[in-house]
């Protein structure tokens, strides 16, 4: 199974990386997507690494989405 999640600059870093983590841990192929290729950074500055732009993304690949919260 793979989860989505969309996110840019200016996370809530707990609702990216607490989700990331725990479906991982569930064995899940986890992408991170956003409007660039650069790392994404938290309002706490934790940094994520962007696998996908927006563009590249077919939903259909996904069983999962999470959008965590920010700016």
């Amino acid at each position: 199974m793979r989860a989505l999640i969309i996110s840019a600059d200016n996370f809530e870093d707990s609702e990216l990386l607490v989700p990331y983590y725990r479906l991982k841990e569930a064995g899940l192929d986890v992408t991170v997507a956003s409007m660039n290729r650069a790392a994404i950074k938290g309002k706490h500055g934790y940094e994520v690494a962007v696998d996908k732009i927006l563009d590249e993304v077919n939903p259909d690949d996904y069983a999962i989405l999470v959008l965590p919260g920010g700016a």
